[in-house]
């Protein structure tokens, strides 16, 4: 077997072991913390691992510490009727005896009493009491039967059974045709015995019965198959905290989603965990029993990428809302400095001017420009032009103010890239006249464009795509 799957097993010997001795210690908090972490976790971790006599008897412990007062009502009522309870069993088991025999089968029959903790989850489903819980009576027949003939025998017992007692069709359950993923195989129907009392019958075979008892581990043992291939849960793993205790987490887990689950803090600033003794980083995948140890540091902070490796719901809205947490940080950090800024400049700060101004830069949000100050990627001094620009009224000059310069005609760009005939056109967002500071950018498809160097989208360009920015110039028509 898996080692990981070993340490499973050897945990849940463990925590049995612990609840049997839990009555020693009398009521206190800790019995009661035991018990309940035991029926969250422990208990349908067994059930899962196909353990159910584990599972059943960890069940029944964990209601008796934490409601003992309707564990001790249902044992009592059980052990009052018991007498009763054998007396009717064995009248329904003896007819059902001669049939099967006749048919030929070798066969064994038990009484199966309901466990304590099942009747008391019937109680609060059906919203009744002990008395009026229909299938209290239980029986399971074990066929010995080939490989070959085992769901062939398991229907034939099926038709007898339902030929002498009226079965109910919405109590049938057929774990033949598709087991459960821990391997339990079996059939199960609920029929209307003698006095009009429902009894719950299964029907399985000798091999089918080992599985149920000892857990998937049997299961693969007479499938033949190495059991490197036992697979707990597909859709969890579950892994301990160095003082023993369980979490259960997603499939693909990794340590920072086991940081995350112990605390948000821990999960921020985790830089990486212990594994067996062996140092593993923060993105190492988890394996069913791996006992895990976390590694901190203050310096620590969660980064976008972190979101690409965890695996967990709880880890993943914790990074986001930490992210968001810096991101407003910095907001914040660059609207005070902008607003110092202007201050010293006497200039007064319109927040809705602002606004304008980042929308033609071509941010999404204000904020995204006060964050790009805080981080130094935005210049101060050149956002005081703009803004102060911003509603700028220019009045049309006339003719006789107009200063003799050179046409545009006589002007022509020159692109310092060592490419001949290279197609170039003016960009139409910016509009760039002769004399403007300008620069080359090269698309995709329309060869190269020329921006105006305050152009709304150069920060843009020249942040996501450097290597396709190039230097421009106007220079005179036949200037070297």
């Amino acid at each position: 077997m898996e080692d990981s799957n070993k340490v499973l097993y050897d945990i849940l010997n463990e925590r049995l072991s612990l609840l049997r001795e839990l009555d020693k210690e009398g009521d206190s908090d800790r019995r009661r913390h035991v018990a309940s972490e035991t029926a969250a976790l422990h208990a349908p971790l067994a059930h899962r691992l196909g353990l159910y006599q584990i599972k059943t008897e960890m069940e029944d412990l964990a209601l008796k510490f934490t409601n003992y007062t309707q564990y001790k009502y249902i044992a009592h009522s059980l052990a009052a009727k018991k007498a009763e309870r054998d007396a009717y069993i064995a009248s329904f088991i003896g007819p059902l005896e001669e049939k099967l025999h006749k048919a030929g089968f070798v066969f064994t029959i038990k009484g199966r009493p309901k466990s304590i903790h099942s009747i008391f989850h019937k109680m609060q489903v059906q919203h009744c009491d002990v008395d009026r819980i229909y299938d209290l009576f239980a029986i399971r027949i074990i066929l010995d039967s080939p490989l070959e003939r085992e769901k062939q025998d398991c229907w034939q017992v099926y038709s007898i059974i339902t030929d002498m007692y009226q079965p109910n069709p919405k109590r049938l359950r057929d774990w033949l045709s598709v087991p459960k993923e821990n391997g339990y195989e079996s059939l199960h129907t609920t029929v209307l015995g003698p006095e009009g009392k429902w009894v719950e019958v299964q029907i399985r075979t000798k091999r089918m019965d080992e599985v149920a008892e000892k857990g998937v581990a049997a299961h693969w043992a007479y499938k033949g198959v190495d059991g490197n291939r036992l697979n707990t849960d597909r859709q969890s793993v579950y892994v301990f905290t160095p003082t023993g205790d369980l979490r259960r987490l997603p499939a693909g887990a990794t340590v920072l989603d086991f940081a995350f689950s112990i605390h948000s803090e821990v999960g921020c600033h985790c830089v990486g965990g212990r594994i067996r003794g062996q140092h593993v980083s923060i993105r190492q995948a988890l394996a069913n029993g791996d006992q895990v140890e976390i590694s901190t540091s203050p310096n620590q902070h969660p980064t976008p990428d972190w979101l690409n490796f965890v695996a967990s719901t709880r880890a993943k809205n914790k990074i986001r809302q930490a992210l968001k947490e810096v991101e407003y940080k910095q907001a914040a950090e660059g609207r005070e400095l902008l607003e110092r800024r202007f201050k010293n400049w006497k200039i007064e700060y319109d927040e809705s001017k602002v606004s304008r101004l980042a929308v033609k830069l071509g941010y999404k949000a204000v904020s995204d420009l006060y964050q790009e100050l805080a981080l130094g990627k935005e210049d101060v001094q050149r956002l005081k032009e703009l803004y102060m620009d911003l509603d700028a009224v220019h009045t049309p000059v006339t003719q006789r103010e107009i200063v003799p310069a050179v046409t545009h005609t006589a002007l022509a760009l020159e692109v310092d890239i060592n490419v001949k005939n290279v197609d170039y056109a003016l960009s139409k967002c910016c509009n760039p006249q002769p004399g403007d500071p300008i620069f080359g950018f090269v698309s995709v498809t329309k060869g190269i464009r020329i921006h105006h160097c305050d152009c709304p989208n150069a920060i843009n360009m020249r942040e996501r795509y450097p290597y396709r920015v190039i230097p421009a110039r106007w220079k005179m028509k036949g200037e070297n």
